[in-house]
């Protein structure tokens, strides 16, 4: 099993993603309004921000989602990341958002006890 977890900072591209997941058999998701770092300081010192845009720098965002998913293959996974990256295009692109991968070795509160694979044993 493992945690996906994705900051990504459009509404637009969230809504495509968690539809995503439903045609790739992600069984579930959570999602929680989170804030940055840029968009902390932003929104303390808004001068921070006034220099960014001066300086050619983009808008910070006031806000962006984190997406939880625990998913149980690697296949799943797989089509998973594919929609991610789908949605957001080019993550290396400043301001797009993050996405990591966390091998999980138990995990409760599914709809199915999940037993430790021989991959994360």
């Amino acid at each position: 099993m493992f945690l996906l977890v994705a900051v990504i900072n459009s509404d637009a591209h969230v809504r495509k993603i968690l539809e995503g997941f439903t045609a790739v058999d992600v069984g579930g998701a959570t999602v929680i309004d989170s804030r940055g770092m840029g968009q902390m300081l932003a929104a303390d010192i808004p001068v921070v921000a006034s220099i960014a845009r001066l300086l050619g720098g983009s808008p910070v965002p006031e806000s962006s989602k984190t997406i939880f998913s625990v998913i149980n293959t690697v296949e799943t996974l797989e089509r998973a990341k594919k929609i991610v990256l789908g949605a957001v295009g080019d993550m290396a692109q400043k301001g797009v958002g993050i996405m990591f991968v966390v091998p999980v070795t138990e995990a409760f509160g599914l709809t199915e006890r999940q037993e430790p694979s021989a991959e994360t044993a």
